[in-house]
């Protein structure tokens, strides 16, 4: 039938819903109570929906939902949240934040059970209209969430084996995308496009190898060689979805002046989904300089790409920067928290 999530920190309150979700027809009715793991799982496993408790320790489900809303997760995943407290307050908040519905956690078993199969009907219904994301077709070698997740972490590997580079980038980019206008099908597209943007790093090492530069490090050419690589490895695998992330890849690096890498183009002439990732990029490599203060660091990446308007970044591409600084600001911190957190639970596990 449908498969969903169910968060909450009560075990007895998971393993009652499961009984009951799966007595009525739900195949596949994953539990998590910790809602750091869960983000994980529901990043590698996406549900048709998911049910989280609102009061939870470390990530309360409000928190949850708006760090995978600042995924772009939600709003293509329908989050029903679940809460025990006076819903009024509550409610304006969790919409704001993506969700569906919000309903008192004391409600009767089978109306919350025919209010999610209701949304997880609406959402098999959507899953067809943004074919990209989803892997509905979209031409005769769509790719499917399961590979962009696969490319995902091979990008991620030349960086940070947990991902949080490219999906902070990804957030950033969509921020200010949203900012200068962009429809909302582009913003799906840039979200799923934009972590795919250095996978060319995975051929630095064989660049150097095959110019014969291995024993003394990559040079600037070989360094600057991860566009076209991953250009190559993204073209020409009729997906949009790819097709946008292989011109990402390839025009990152080009600057509004004319003097970027690796075709010089100068201006428009550049894609704007590529002008739009050159600043999000920017205020990354910027803001996750360790051991300094985030509101340093902030001020220093709003100067240093203020400086660049007109030069390095399109003018326009930085207005919208810098509209959005304070949704980029609290997107870092939740993108952030919750990989601290998820980081402090796992190593402990690792060393037994």
């Amino acid at each position: 039938m449908s498969s969903i999530c169910i968060v909450d920190d009560n075990r007895p309150t998971l393993a009652r819903l499961r009984r009951a979700f799966g007595a009525a027809g739900f195949d596949n009715v994953m539990t998590e109570s910790d809602p750091l793991i869960a983000v994980t799982r529901i990043r590698e496993h996406r549900p048709d929906v998911l049910i989280v408790d609102y009061n939870m320790p470390q990530l309360n489900g409000l928190a949850m939902v708006e760090l995978l809303q600042s995924e772009g997760i939600v709003p293509h995943l329908p989050v029903v949240l679940l809460s025990g407290l006076d819903l009024s307050e509550l409610r304006l908040a969790a919409f704001k934040a993506g969700a569906v519905d919000v309903i008192d956690k004391r409600v009767a078993e089978q109306e919350l059970i025919h209010r999610v199969s209701n949304f997880a009907a609406a959402g098999h219904r959507h899953a067809t209209v943004v074919a990209p994301l989803h892997g509905a077709p979209e031409g005769a070698n769509a790719v499917g969430p399961t590979m962009l997740r696969m490319l995902e972490r091979l990008s991620a590997l030349h960086d940070e084996p947990s991902g949080p580079h490219v999906h902070r980038v990804a957030a950033f980019a969509a921020a200010i995308g949203a900012a200068a206008g962009l429809a909302p099908s582009d913003l799906d597209v840039l979200r799923a496009a934009v972590p795919l943007h250095d996978i060319g790093k995975i051929g630095i090492a064989d660049a150097a190898r095959r110019n014969g530069r291995a024993a003394n490090g990559p040079t600037l050419d070989d360094l600057r060689s991860h566009t076209t690589t991953g250009h190559h490895i993204l073209e020409g695998h009729g997906s949009h979805t790819l097709d946008v992330a292989a011109q990402i890849a390839l025009t990152h690096h080009e600057s509004w002046d004319g003097s970027g890498f690796p075709n010089g183009l100068r201006g428009v002439a550049i894609p704007v989904f590529a002008r739009i990732v050159a600043v999000a990029d920017a205020f990354e490599l910027i803001t996750a300089i360790p051991n300094r203060p985030l509101h340093w660091l902030v001020t220093r990446a709003k100067n240093v790409i203020a400086a660049e308007s007109g030069v390095s970044f399109d003018p326009d591409i930085v207005r919208a920067f810098e509209a959005s600084i304070d949704a980029m600001v609290d997107t870092k911190l939740r993108i952030d928290g919750a990989a601290m957190a998820l980081d402090r639970k796992v190593q402990p596990a690792l060393a037994n």
